[in-house]
This record gives structure tokens, C-alpha cells and sequence, in this order.
């Protein structure tokens, strides 16, 4: 439904009708054009299946030990694909997939608790010891909710300008539907159903705090999706983490940089 109808019909709406709206209305992903960088490092992929039913498409490379890379909420695994081929070659086995409503994926409809479900059954699917998990936005942060949760466990993790909570998707609803407060304190319970975790506890962050794993807080000081003070946030909440900051390539285009593969490489090396 376009969103001009939505944001007329959400005012005369029950509040439970209207939050089940919004709540199929941010869940639509439209998959994203793979860029010419992007098919050359899958082209050097091996493609795999997942998942206890073998639903998930997946890509490697290497051999060594594993680190699962997870893309954002509307992202794909391509976006990860140039990353995850540069860090394979410092030893390592690197596997990224389409997190359901994604992609490659069978849907173009996703949620929050799909990014924990899909993130959980994949790495039990390998029936191996996990040695990192680096997670870009939301993929971050559900990364980090699948271990808060003891759903899956590594040496290492890494959030790549990943937000504290889940207030992209909030800010995105009001700025697009600006429903009544009502329907928003329904779409927060909705989210944090997903989460397994009440609204409060998502608010103050509690699954960033206190991992059993060394972890890696990477931000870009241009990113205008996740402030780049959400790295200095999750870093006072697990002060033993790293913080490192780069200077201009903003929410996505991190994600290709050479900069990147230094940070990231040198972490899982050491």
C-alpha cells in the first residue's frame, strides 16, 4: 500500500488495525541492485545452503576459521561480499547470506526477530565453533541480540555502524506516517516482542552490555543514518571494547572500503 493511503487511513484506523499497517508496511524490502564490485567478489564465492532445511543462501570464501558476516535491514549479502572476500584472505573462512525478505531471498517482507532466527539457525547449521561475527547495522545489532540471548557464541565480534536500539525504524515511521502515540507505543511493544526484550531494556541497550566475546565498535563520522556517537554510547556500556572512527564514507560505502579490511583484519588476526 503507498505510503501517501497509509498516512491518510492510519487517523480513522483501530490502533491494533493500524499497527498491523505499519508494521507490513516497514517490513517490505526491495532488493537492491548488485554493483559490478560486488558480483566480481561473488563471482569468487562458492554458493552454499543453510539452515537446519537448507533455506538460506549463502556464499564463502577461504578456509580457516569462520567469521559470519551480516548485512543491514534493507541491505543484502552482496553489499558484504567485497569485505567478506579481503578478509578471507588473511586465513579465514567468511560466509554471508541473504537474511530472509532480503535479497536473493524467497520474500520481500522481513522482520526484526527473522535477522535472530536466520542469524541463530545458520551458525547451528555449521556445527562448528564460530571464531567472529561482524554485523553491519541492524545486522549488528541483532548479532548482538542472538548472543545477549546465549543463541550464538564467538571469539569475536564486530558492529560496523550499528544503532543501540532500534530507533532508525521509530524515527523512520513517525517522519513517514506520524501516527498517533497510541499506534507507536503499539509498534515499540511490537519490536520489542521480536526482540524478546521490553522496550526499556532495548532503550538502554542492555544486549550491548557486557558480552562474553572481545569486541570491535567501528563508525564513520559521515554516516547521517547511525550517528557516529552511537559507537561512544556502546562503548561506555562495555568499556573493554575497541572504538575505532573513520572519517568519510558514511552509513554503506564503509562497507567497501580498504580501510575497513585493515581494521577488520587486524582484529581477527591479533
Amino acid at each position: 500500500m503507498p505510503t501517501k493511503i497509509v498516512k491518510k487511513i492510519l487517523p480513522i484506523l483501530p490502533d491494533t488495525l493500524a499497527l498491523r499497517i505499519i508494521g507490513k508496511a516497514a517490513g517490505i524490502v526491495k532488493p537492491l541492485d548488485v554493483r559490478e564490485f560486488e558480483q566480481a567478489a561473488l563471482s569468487q564465492a562458492k554458493p552454499i545452503y543453510l539452515g537446519q532445511k537448507k533455506q538460506i543462501r549463502a556464499w564463502e570464501w577461504g578456509t580457516g576459521p569462520i567469521v559470519v558476516l551480516i548485512h543491514g535491514w534493507g541491505g543484502q549479502a552482496s553489499q558484504m561480499a567485497p569485505h567478506a572476500m579481503e578478509i578471507a584472505k588473511r586465513g579465514f573462512r567468511c560466509i554471508i547470506f541473504d537474511v530472509t525478505g532480503h535479497g536473493r531471498s524467497s520474500k520481500n517482507y522481513t522482520q526484526w526477530d527473522y535477522f535472530i532466527r536466520d542469524i541463530t539457525d545458520l551458525s547451528n547449521s555449521l556445527n562448528e565453533e564460530i571464531y567472529a561475527y561482524i554485523g553491519h547495522s541492524a545486522g549488528g545489532m541483532t548479532m548482538m541480540a542472538a548472543h545477549h540471548h546465549g543463541r550464538i557464541q564467538a571469539k569475536k565480534l564486530i558492529c560496523v555502524c550499528a544503532p543501540s536500539f532500534p530507533f532508525p525504524p521509530i524515527e523512520g515511521v513517525r517522519r513517514k506516517l506520524n501516527p498517533r502515540a497510541s499506534v507507536m507505543s503499539l509498534y515499540k511493544a511490537h519490536i520489542s516482542k521480536q526482540f524478546e526484550i521490553p522496550w526499556n531494556q532495548l532503550e538502554t541497550s542492555e544486549f550491548y552490555t557486557n558480552p562474553t566475546s572481545k569486541m570491535l565498535l567501528i563508525y564513520d563520522k559521515k554516516d547521517k543514518f547511525v550517528p557516529h556517537t552511537e559507537g561512544d554510547k556502546i562503548h561506555t556500556l562495555h568499556p573493554n571494547s575497541s572504538l575505532v572512527k573513520t572519517e568519510e564514507y558514511g552509513h554503506t560505502r564503509i562497507l567497501a572500503s580498504e580501510e575497513l579490511n585493515t581494521i577488520v583484519g587486524d582484529f581477527l588476526s591479533h
